[in-house]
């Protein structure tokens, strides 16, 4: 995704769009105390608030100079600093991606085609998620806006075809144990929406704006999220709760006379939508990388991230008890909080610091 050429703010957030579905299609609720189903349906308000608050550090860095990034904050502090955030930015991103393949993975394994083994699968999704990354950004801006109306229509039709059956009985009143389980779901929502550091270098291949369009993108997130989690409950109730991807269980309700089971193809959207997620942030961690260090050819870099990434997934995709073992420590809320919030608010600092300094020096020598 290195092309010449820049994508509109729709095509850019269309792709962020994309990426946080998937990631939502593919999510294992693995602690339900912590994410009850009575507060999902107001499970918008927390998400688009924090979230809003953790863009915050990103929004004011790309603001710092017309099309920014964090890296023009990090060349006036040191060149080892550069290099240092470039490394970290880049694992992180390499990390989430491996963790989405695993998720994708274990869906594939654990309900479409159950104990199959999906290696050769995964080793072709990374080649062509290598040869999307190639071929430049607009490829994967047209194919997210063409993506996204695939997913409305398939969304469509299974809220079409299953609402009669919902049932008001199945909720329960939201915040009966107060507003800070709510406060948790939401942030545990927010911490899985990493997309939000492409900001943070994505501002000079972009045509416009992107920030006006953060809010827009966060309050649609947060109200399809928050309304397709109210379906899931009302109409699976108990029988939804007790399945490891809820969503899917709603798709495999879905029928409208002759047309019966059409989950099959609605997942094959959601194969595309993995593959360009894989894309992305394969892309997005070259892009951190090339930040700090002088890149001959993309290529190698590409090959080389993959086999990274192939490795964790290696090591994550055992199982799902093990891969929600190593989530539970904490690493995904971890990793975004670090990179989110507290880095860009440290190099925030750093250069503001370093620009009083600058000018308190000058001074002197006057």
């Amino acid at each position: 995704m290195k092309g010449k050429g820049k994508i509109s703010t729709f095509q850019f957030f269309s792709i962020l769009f994309v990426c946080r579905m998937i990631a939502f299609f593919t999510f294992i609720i693995t602690d339900r105390s912590e994410f009850s189903p009575e507060n999902r349906s107001m499970l918008f308000l927390p998400y688009i608030v924090l979230g809003l608050l953790a863009s915050v550090p990103a929004l004011i860095i790309i603001g710092k100079k017309e099309n920014g990034t964090v890296f023009d904050l990090t060349n006036r502090l040191s060149p080892k600093v550069t290099k240092l955030v470039s490394v970290i930015f880049a694992a992180a991103a390499l990390w989430s991606a491996a963790v989405s393949i695993t998720r994708f993975d274990l869906f594939m394994s654990t309900v479409m085609y159950p104990e199959t083994e999906l290696f050769a699968f995964i080793l072709l999704m990374l080649a062509a998620a290598i040869l999307i990354a190639h071929s430049g950004l607009e490829t994967a801006g047209r194919m997210s806006v063409i993506i996204i109306s695939t997913i409305g229509v398939s969304l469509a039709f299974v809220v079409i075809t299953t609402v009669n059956h919902f049932k008001y009985t199945n909720l329960s009143p939201p915040l009966l144990n107060g507003v800070l389980p709510l406060i948790k779901s939401g942030f545990s929502s927010v911490t899985r929406t990493s997309e939000l550091a492409a900001l943070l270098v994505f501002a000079p291949k972009v045509n416009g704006s992107i920030k006006k369009g953060v809010a827009v993108w966060l309050l649609l997130l947060g109200i399809i999220i928050s309304a397709l989690f109210t379906l899931i409950l009302g109409v699976t109730g108990e029988y939804g709760e007790r399945q490891m991807f809820q969503l899917y269980a709603l798709t495999v309700l879905s029928k409208i006379g002759v047309i019966e089971r059409l989950d099959a193809l609605i997942c094959a959207i959601w194969v595309l939508c993995s593959l360009t997620r894989l894309a992305f942030y394969l892309y997005t961690s070259e892009l951190f990388f090339e930040g700090g260090f002088k890149i001959k050819s993309r290529t190698p870099v590409f090959i080389a991230f993959s086999f990274i990434i192939l490795a964790a997934y290696t090591c994550l995709s055992r199982s799902v008890t093990f891969f929600s073992k190593v989530l539970s420590f904490g690493i995904n809320e971890t990793v975004f909080t670090l990179i989110i919030i507290i880095l860009p608010i440290i190099i925030l600092i750093a250069d503001r610091i370093k620009q009083r300094y600058n000018k308190s020096a000058s001074k002197s020598l006057i």
